[in-house]
Formats: structure tokens, C-alpha cells, sequence
């Protein structure tokens, strides 16, 4: 390993310009156009990754289509495979830019499967057909480093697209520090509730799989909180809602912004927190919600025991009955402080940061 990487971080931030004669550095921040719509988990991940690299003295520029690129930067950080994203690393390559790429990928095809795809594209290829899968692993070959969130993903995308290990390294997912301090009175006193079940994000979404999570809460004899957005997903989304509005334990509320306090007292209030959709990595939600005190209730699949560990009920998203059992057995556990100082040793922004900034170092 570089002697740099052996130093403590304190050493590394003061000394790292003098010492190895590299210049502040600048780096790009590229992702898909409509990042900014929903101000899901990537936009989070994107503005708190500025915030704290900003703190270690790194100048980070967010990319603006309409406008040259000023600056040659050090590096190009990607934020996500994607097909939209294929012709700008290209474009990028040719400049002789560097880039690392956080992938943001989430599949439930299984390894053996994603391998098959891959295979077929290759052959499609000849003819000149490609598919989405062709364009993220063109993405991927495109990239210097590939920063996947857990060591599941890492397996995924270097077996399933054939990408050499030696391009990964792990970075996780992060969360703010201030979810530790949220207070749960303020939603108390709000809805004159608390100790209830929580669910945050997209309602109506077959990746959240919240038709099987409505579905597990019909036999369990406590309030559930739903807060997000409803989106439109045709008729699943027709059903989910149609069998919620059934159960009079079930309240919908409106989305909260990320930076809420309303938000974070709804974690620090509710009893156990419920994540159980077909894919997660590992879910920001589930990282604050941990962070705030609730007990954890996910999916067992995009490499969530990497960040819960034994700490949380794990489900299978398929199944309504691991959904409501898991709850179960969450809701007759009292809470306890280990997850919440898990969380807080090892995913803060700060670390996950300080990680970025080592990563940076080493590509530039």
C-alpha cells in the first residue's frame, strides 16, 4: 500500500500539498440529468459528498450542461451508470480527464444472470443493437476507479459485466450526524403518536415493494406512518393505495424535505423502521432512521447486512409473510443503543469523505 494511506488523516489533510507536491486539487461532479427532481437518496449522496470534501479543502464544481467546462479539472467524479451518462464519459476520455465512478447500480438479477445479458449484448453488438446493460458496462470500462457502495456490488459488477476487480473500491453510503440528535417531540406533538411503524420514500413503487409491505401490515395490530411521494406506477400503485386506505392503522403523509426536522423526529419517534424493498444500497432512509434510535426492519438483498449487521430484521422482499414476521419480531424487541453507535462510528459523511478524498488522491 502507498506510504500516503498509511498516515493518519489529520497528517494527510494538513501536509498532503506540501509533502507530495500535488496542487489543491478540483474535481467535477457529474450524474443524470434529473437528479434534482425528486431530490432522491443519489441527490443526497451528491450534495453531502460536496459538503464534507469541501471540509478537507478539495473546491468541488457541480456540472451545468449549459455552460463550457471553464477548468481542467483533476478529476470527474460520475454518479451513476447510466446509459444518458455514456456519450459524456466518452466526450470526457477523449480530453484525457480521470474519472471515478460511483455506479448506483441495482439489479435483482442474480450473477449467472447478468452474465448471460452481458454474453447476449456482446453478440448483439456485432449487429449494432445494444441494450441498457451494454451502455453501463461501456460506462464502467470508461472509468479509472469504480466506487461501488457495498462488497455485494463489487461481486455483482465484476462477475456479472466482467470488469477487473483491480478497477473497485469499496466506498459505503453516508448519513448525517445530526439525525443523532433528532428530537421525537416535535412529531409527537404533531400527530399525538408515537412508538408506530415508519416507512419514507416513493409510495406506490415496485422497487420499494410497498404493495407486499401494506399487504404485511394488514395482520399487525400497529400504526404505520407512511411519508413520501405517491408516484404513478399504473396499477400497482392503484393497488397499494386502494389496500392502504383499507386499514385505518395506515396514515399517508405528505413528503418531507431531507433537511426536515419533522423528518428526523419522525425517525427518533417511530418505533421500528420498515425498508423492504427488491433492492437497497443500503438506503440513506434506513441509515437515518437507525442514526435517530428506531430498530431496523430491511431487505436482505443489495448488501444491507454490510451496514446493519446482526443489528436489524432482514426480510425477503418477495415474501409477505418474512415481511410481517420481521416486523414482529422488531416490534417485541426493545430498543437498545448498538445500532445507533454502529452507525454513528462507521458511516458518517466525515468518514465516507475522508475515504473520497484518500480515493481522489491516489487516481490523481
Amino acid at each position: 500500500m502507498d506510504p500516503i494511506f498509511n498516515c493518519q488523516s489529520s497528517i494527510v489533510n494538513r501536509h498532503w500539498s506540501v509533502v507530495y507536491g500535488l496542487k489543491k486539487m478540483r474535481i467535477l461532479f457529474i450524474t443524470t440529468p434529473d437528479v434534482a427532481i425528486d431530490k432522491g437518496g443519489l441527490y443526497t449522496q451528491i450534495i453531502n459528498s460536496k459538503k464534507y470534501l469541501e471540509k478537507l479543502g478539495v473546491e468541488i464544481d457541480l456540472f451545468d450542461m449549459w455552460y463550457p467546462l471553464k477548468y481542467n479539472y483533476d478529476l470527474v467524479h460520475i454518479f451513476r451508470a447510466d446509459v444518458s451518462l455514456y456519450d459524456t464519459v466518452k466526450r470526457l476520455k477523449k480530453r484525457g480527464m480521470k474519472i471515478v465512478l460511483s455506479p448506483i447500480f441495482a439489479s435483482t438479477h442474480s450473477i449467472p444472470m447478468l452474465k448471460m445479458i452481458n454474453l447476449s449484448n456482446e453478440l448483439l453488438g456485432r449487429t449494432k443493437v445494444f441494450s441498457l446493460h451494454s451502455f453501463v458496462k461501456k460506462v464502467m470500462e470508461g472509468a479509472d476507479t469504480i466506487l461501488p457502495n457495498t462488497d455485494e456490488e463489487i461481486k455483482a459488477l465484476s462477475l456479472g459485466f466482467g470488469i477487473p476487480r483491480v478497477k473497485f473500491r469499496k466506498i459505503p453510503n453516508g448519513v448525517d450526524e445530526s439525525f443523532c440528535f433528532a428530537n421525537p417531540d416535535e412529531f409527537k406533538d404533531k400527530y399525538a403518536i408515537e412508538n408506530f411503524i415508519l416507512y419514507t420514500g416513493w409510495i406506490g413503487s415496485a422497487r420499494k415493494n410497498t404493495l407486499n409491505l401494506v399487504r404485511a401490515l394488514a395482520k399487525i395490530d400497529k400504526e404505520a406512518i407512511f411519508i413520501g411521494r405517491i408516484i404513478d406506477e399504473g396499477d400497482y400503485t392503484k393497488r397499494c393505495l386502494s389496500l392502504a386506505k383499507k386499514n385505518p392503522k395506515i396514515k399517508i403523509l405528505e413528503p418531507l424535505t431531507h433537511d426536515s426536522p419533522l423528518l428526523a423526529s419522525a425517525y427518533a419517534a417511530c418505533d421500528t423502521f420498515v425498508l423492504p424493498s427488491l433492492y437497497e444500497t443500503p438506503g440513506l432512509s434506513a441509515l437515518e432512521a437507525a442514526l435517530a434510535g428506531a430498530k431496523v426492519v430491511i431487505t436482505g438483498r443489495g448488501g444491507t447486512r454490510e451496514y446493519f449487521g446482526n443489528m436489524a430484521e432482514y426480510v425477503n422482499p418477495c415474501s409477505v409473510r418474512s415481511i410481517r414476521e420481521a416486523i414482529g419480531r422488531s416490534i417485541s424487541k426493545k430498543k437498545d443503543k448498538r445500532l445507533r453507535e454502529h452507525i454513528r462510528k462507521n458511516f458518517l459523511w466525515e468518514r465516507v469523505a475522508q475515504r473520497l478524498y484518500e480515493t481522489y488522491l491516489r487516481v490523481v
